[in-house]
């Protein structure tokens, strides 16, 4: 699900490309190297400040914590390019999987399923409780030699995900910086053509 951003230019970059009938081509292509250098500072700001830290965070911190590093690293642009006329598009987005239920929020599904526990048992065979709440029992680590399998039955369920949008929160807030190195780049192109 793309969300568009639009970029407005400085009013100098804007007029010089109102008085142009049609771009010429060295003119688009600064608009490309703008936009490929702008969306290199909007993936360095969602992943210096939207994939990173020690999460759980608040929703509206528009943030995810770092656990493995996987969708951090996984997050990319694509090169700028010219689609029609005097348009240019450009995306930054994962290929992880999760990344979209993260972006973008929604409800996923467990099925009903079976799954096998291991309690923690003392030396006569005993469910060994927890100290602090006797209606607990202690899960057994992997290679305890005392400890009872049980099979447990898990109801079908669902979690709500909520809508983090870290991805599209560090684009919008790199607005500025689109702004900024694409009507450079026009105004460098405009005084090479003169």
């Amino acid at each position: 699900m793309p969300t568009t951003l639009k970029i407005e230019l400085t009013p100098q970059a804007q007029k010089l490309v109102a008085s142009m009938q049609t771009l010429p081509g060295r003119v688009m292509d600064a608009i490309r190297l703008g936009m490929d250098q702008a969306n290199q500072i909007a993936l360095g700001k969602i992943k210096s400040e939207h994939l990173t830290g020690q999460g759980p965070f608040p929703v509206e911190e528009h943030k995810l914590g770092r656990i493995t590093g996987r969708l951090r690293g996984s997050v990319y642009a694509s090169g700028a390019q010219q689609t029609s006329g005097s348009q240019v598009d450009s995306a930054i987005g994962s290929n992880v999987i999760y990344a979209a239920i993260h972006e973008f929020g929604g409800v996923i599904h467990h099925p009903a399923r079976q799954a096998k526990v291991r309690h923690k048992t003392d030396a006569r065979g005993n469910l060994v409780k927890q100290l602090s709440n006797e209606k607990l029992l202690v899960f057994a680590k992997a290679g305890a030699k005392r400890a009872r399998e049980t099979t447990v039955e898990i109801p079908a369920h669902d979690t709500t995900m909520p809508e983090r949008a870290p991805i599209r929160t560090g684009i919008a807030e790199s607005a500025p910086a689109y702004t900024r190195n694409i009507s450079r780049q026009i105004l460098a192109a405009w005084k090479g053509l003169q």
